[in-house]
């Protein structure tokens, strides 16, 4: 069973808002609210297993939400943002490539 109730696919997405740069990006749905929302812990995993990300989140606190940092990934900056009380985990990026690169690496910690 996954942490995801749903993942999309990379598409065509403005970063974060409708007023940003454009570029290519996707989300990801949990069903789990707040402190059982499963994204710190499948950054912290993809992370571990790959320090070059260089993915760096803010020290955790029991009631977080709006948390932003970034990732590298193919020489390119990866927008990381995620919500635990709408429950959902959003990656962006100008580069379509990388973006879709860094999901594959992502999916297999998602479990």
């Amino acid at each position: 069973m996954t942490a995801y109730t749903t993942i999309e696919s990379v598409s065509a997405s403005p970063q974060i808002t409708n007023n940003a740069a454009a570029g290519w990006g996707f989300t990801m749905w949990s069903d789990k609210l707040d402190d059982e929302a499963p994204h710190r812990l499948v950054l912290e995993r993809l992370a571990t297993a790959h320090p070059e990300a260089c993915i760096k989140l803010p020290p955790y606190d029991r009631y977080e939400d709006y948390v932003e940092t970034n990732a590298e990934w193919n020489g390119t900056t990866i927008a990381i943002y995620y919500e635990t009380i709408l429950s959902y985990l959003r990656l962006w990026s100008p580069d379509r490539t990388a973006v879709s690169a860094f999901r594959e690496a992502l999916l297999p910690f998602v479990k």
